[in-house]
């Protein structure tokens, strides 16, 4: 990296700060508005609502960054060509993808540190601001304390059904436990009972009147409940459905191949997965784009970057929010609802870069 990489990309850099504190302050308002309400009638207070823009961060750094990276691209090169440096370095026989090197690998490492958030950080914190505002706003625990008809998986091979549970009694009644072959190719065990008690110390049932069923052997039996091992928190078992914006990607995944097998609808976790993905490489496709746009100087300086980013960032989210819809009616195919719109705005990048070099 020679003096003049170092020029452009310390400019770079100070101009994505300045775009991305922006629109995280735009956004962090837009959440901060919800919030004076709830402090000013009661239902929260100081520390509860610090906590829940803690963990409003990582969404919303997550929706920012293709925004910051765009207005940052536009401000950094439009002040380079409004000083005619951009003119300056072609005419010393710079390229244009030469100057754009190191802002695009910066971009390309912005994009990497979203995937990070999109793929660990994002569903764990959903969940916590989610169960806050429960706990919080809607006066109620995120877990329930009595459900009816549970269905839940308990581990790679372990499927549980009960018609009731109730977690201030610690009880369940008319019980179904399925054990599966290896990849739930088939059920190997099926264990019934009328009623259960969990220990809450060590998270472990016991039955009554345990009977085995042996698929192998259409056999049932009657089972001796201490030397049956059963392990599973009350609160996995009256769990709610997770909505996909809060389970990590691993999650997201695991629930896709589980649900697959079982026959259970996965469409909208796997738009969510795919979309995490897409919209991680946004902030590289933006990065195009706003180099781009940015090399010729116009006249209006920072409003005009500001108002473009603003029309280009927000016509490519309202692109994939229509086609995210579409999916989920089952209009679009879900890798086409996904990735168009990063395809779309890749090839306009790629066209606009390829003219900025002239």
């Amino acid at each position: 990296m020679n003096k003049l990489d170092k020029y452009i990309i310390i400019n770079y850099v100070k101009s994505f700060i300045l775009g991305m504190m922006m629109f995280f302050l735009i956004f962090l308002l837009a959440e901060s508005i919800s919030l004076t309400g709830w402090l000013m009638d009661g239902k929260m207070k100081g520390g509860d609502a610090i906590r829940y823009l803690r963990y409003g961060v990582p969404e919303i750094i997550t929706n920012t960054a293709p925004l910051g990276v765009l207005l940052g691209s536009l401000l950094c090169i439009s002040k380079m060509a409004k000083q005619l440096e951009i003119a300056a370095m072609k005419t010393s026989g710079i390229s244009f993808a030469r100057i754009a090197l190191f802002p695009m690998i910066f971009s390309f490492l912005v994009s990497l540190g979203v995937f990070y958030l999109n793929y660990d950080v994002l569903g764990k914190s959903n969940t916590k601001k989610e169960n806050l505002k429960s706990l919080k706003i809607d006066n109620k625990e995120p877990v329930k304390s009595e459900k009816k008809f549970i269905f839940v998986k308990i581990n790679k091979s372990t499927v549980l059904f009960s018609e009731h549970a109730n977690k201030n009694t610690g009880t369940m009644e008319f019980i179904q436990i399925l054990k599966f072959e290896k990849g739930f190719s088939q059920i190997k065990k099926i264990y019934t009972s009328p009623s259960a008690k969990i220990n809450p110390k060590t998270n472990q049932w016991t039955f009554t009147d345990l009977k085995e069923y042996d698929s192998k052997t259409n056999v049932t039996k009657q089972i001796d409940t201490k030397n049956f091992k059963f392990i599973a928190s009350m609160d996995n078992i009256l769990a709610s459905p997770v909505k996909a914006k809060n389970l990590t990607m691993p999650e997201l995944r695991e629930k896709v191949v589980y649900f697959t097998r079982v026959g259970a609808d996965s469409l909208n976790l796997r738009i969510e997965f795919y979309y995490r993905i897409s919209f991680a490489l946004a902030s590289f496709v933006m990065c195009l784009i706003g180099l781009s746009l940015g090399s010729r100087y116009v006249r209006g300086g920072a409003a005009v970057n500001i108002g473009l980013s603003v029309i280009i960032g927000y016509a490519y989210y309202g692109v994939s929010t229509i086609l995210r819809s579409m999916a989920v009616s089952g209009a679009v195919p879900i890798y086409a609802a996904c990735f168009i719109p990063l395809l779309i705005f890749l090839v306009v990048g790629i066209k606009l870069f390829k003219d900025s070099e002239y």
